[in-house]
């Protein structure tokens, strides 16, 4: 007669059989309970597996147009608050040359001025976020503007000294400057001086940085510019205003040439503060795009995390009912091991 299947050993391999299920049943209770989703997605949805996939790759793409956003929310930021400083220098500038003509003894310190804001405005055009430039365009790997007084002299330097001889067959630090009329001077700006910081000139002796802005693309159908760069018009323009204060002399200047340079460069400089504006409007503008972008991504985000729950979610009370029940369970499996264990035939003779 077979008696193996009621032996003690049987009915231990039996409970730990149990004991084993019980604890792989443990494990997928305790990873729903704590995740509030199904331990195995897939065996559980079958089919609609496919369409909780299709929304998580949806998510993800909403996720990374949040994420590409911040960056250039970012950017838009130190943007504007690098113009907010570049337009607060050109009001305080403009300040020095209304003086300066009131007074042609405050020359000296409009010079000075000049000299200082030229060199905060390249230091502004050249600012970097993690090795990035800004205000480089697409180039955003080279630094955009070169350093107007430098040794040896920079392009821009050189090619300015080149023009204002040229035009009055003197250097701007000699004497002979007081021989300039007016006119010739009001010529000299509006002409040769002035094509000096036209489009083709600045790329070539000032400027590295690309015409095309860096753009994103902010939602699935939305891509928008979201930099400016060195080569803006207001750019050029201040930069100009700033160098014929700086560089053409003006200290030895006839009073009439005097006038003449600081009429045009506190007509540019009023111009500057009217076009720094609108670019930083048209920048705001992005600005209001990416937010009204990322309202519309969180929107969408909630909406699909909605979906993915009721297709995935447990309900999490439940879950941890089942763990609790489940440890009631095996802590019972165990206890009943312990007493078959200890069952001999020897406390029965």
């Amino acid at each position: 007669m077979k008696t193996s299947s009621i032996s003690t050993l049987a009915i231990i391999n039996a409970t730990r059989e149990t004991r084993v299920s019980l604890q792989a049943k443990l494990v997928e209770a305790q990873k729903e309970s704590s995740t509030g989703r199904y331990a195995d997605v897939g065996l559980t949805l079958g089919y609609l597996t496919q369409r909780t996939v299709s929304l998580r790759q949806d998510l993800e793409r909403a996720q990374t147009f949040k994420d590409s956003n911040t960056v250039a929310a970012s950017r838009l930021e130190l943007t504007q608050s690098t113009l907010d400083g570049v337009a607060s220098a050109a009001d305080e500038f403009l300040k020095t040359l209304m003086a300066a003509r009131a007074s042609p003894s405050a020359a000296g310190t409009a010079i000075t001025d000049a000299k200082n804001k030229l060199t905060s405005l390249e230091a502004a055009l050249n600012t970097t976020v993690n090795g990035t430039h800004i205000f480089a365009g697409v180039n955003t790997d080279v630094k955009p503007i070169t350093t107007y007084f430098g040794t040896p002299a920079s392009a821009a330097q050189t090619a300015v000294a080149a023009a204002f001889t040229t035009a009055f067959g003197v250097a701007q630090s000699d004497p002979g400057v007081e021989n300039i009329s007016a006119a010739d001077m009001n010529t000299f700006l509006d002409g040769a001086f002035s094509t000096l910081f036209d489009n083709a000139n600045w790329t070539t002796t000032w400027s590295s940085a690309s015409d095309q802005n860096i753009t994103s693309r902010i939602s699935t159908n939305e891509r928008i510019e979201t930099s400016t760069n060195a080569n803006a018009d207001p750019f050029r323009a201040l930069a100009s205003a700033y160098t014929m204060i700086a560089d053409l002399g003006i200290a030895d200047l006839s009073p009439e040439a005097y006038q003449a340079v600081l009429d045009k460069a506190i007509e540019v400089v009023g111009q500057v503060t009217s076009d720094l504006t609108q670019l930083r409007a048209g920048l705001g503008t992005a600005q209001e795009r990416i937010k009204a972008a990322n309202d519309r991504m969180d929107i969408q985000k909630s909406l699909l995390t909605e979906h993915i729950q009721q297709l995935e979610g447990v309900d999490t009370y439940e879950a941890t009912a089942k763990v609790n029940s489940l440890l009631v369970q095996i802590e019972t499996a165990y206890a009943l091991t312990a007493r078959l264990q200890n069952l001999s035939l020897l406390n029965h003779i």
